[in-house]
């Protein structure tokens, strides 16, 4: 197994507590901003980018934050299950009606929203259809557009069944895998990517990948990646310009590669 590339090279690491420490920056702090400016004088342009950036910035680690929780959710639901949620909850007749979302919606704190389903419906069903508008703030992206909408853009990577020796991803199409499964180790691997591809929060729609097809597409409403939560509960920032074969690593339980961390 050759050691594919240091992490820190591929992979930016968002401190966990940096979103409240960041809280400042609110809507009467920037026009507290752009007053001072006018009151003084000084040069507007150059002030007010500084501030725009700080705010992306603040929005890009409540982002990481948020992928943080629903890292604890997932851990909560292997500890209840002794397994990571399957992709989609299933009918009788093995068609996939709702989302994972749906599934950690206890182990967020939404117990009573996820008694309101009914759990033998698709997601579009008239009754489900109507809880799309109560999506938790947890599954949106603090600097995109889905809130309103009831979409997200936080995607698990759904692969084949797996078969004895193959490669594949923490999610098959039936089932997550336990933690025992991640070979590669939990830090190394991928339980959601961050994606421009918003998608309804209730609907089991994912991202797929098999061995030898295309890689996800790393794009969000962040400049210069996207966020990922990794099987250890850690929330790292991508860069687009990662190579692709770590990106097949990271998106594995059990390829084999070493992903050096230092």
């Amino acid at each position: 197994m050759d050691t594919l590339t240091t992490l820190g090279e591929e992979i930016l690491f968002i401190p966990d507590e940096a979103a409240p420490k960041r809280r400042g920056w609110s809507r009467w702090r920037v026009a507290g901003w752009v007053g001072a400016v006018g009151v003084t004088g000084l040069a507007i342009l150059p002030l007010v980018m500084v501030i725009v950036n700080a705010v992306r910035e603040s929005r890009r680690e409540q982002c990481a934050v948020q992928l943080k929780r629903i890292g604890l959710a997932f851990h909560e639901y292997h500890e209840a299950h002794e397994h990571f949620p399957a992709p989609s909850l299933a009918g009788c007749d093995g068609r996939p009606l709702l989302s994972w979302r749906v599934a950690l919606l206890p182990h967020l704190g939404y117990r009573s929203l996820y008694e309101r389903f009914h759990l033998d419906e698709s997601w579009d069903s008239l009754h489900n259809r109507a809880l799309l508008a109560e999506m938790p703030p947890e599954f949106a992206c603090p600097a995109g557009t889905g809130r309103r909408a009831g979409r997200t853009g936080y995607l698990v990577v759904v692969g084949p069944m797996t078969d004895f020796g193959s490669i594949n991803t923490p999610f098959e199409p039936t089932r997550g895998v336990e933690i025992r499964e991640i070979t590669d180790g939990t830090a190394n691997t991928v339980l959601v990517f961050e994606t421009d591809a918003l998608v309804p929060w209730t609907k089991p729609d994912d991202l797929r990948w098999a061995r030898g097809g295309p890689l996800p597409h790393l794009a969000s409403p962040h400049a210069g990646g996207a966020h990922a939560l990794f099987a250890d509960g850690s929330t790292r920032f991508i860069k687009q310009t990662i190579r692709p074969d770590v990106l097949q690593g990271i998106l594995t339980i059990n390829g084999g590669e070493v992903l050096a961390s230092g």
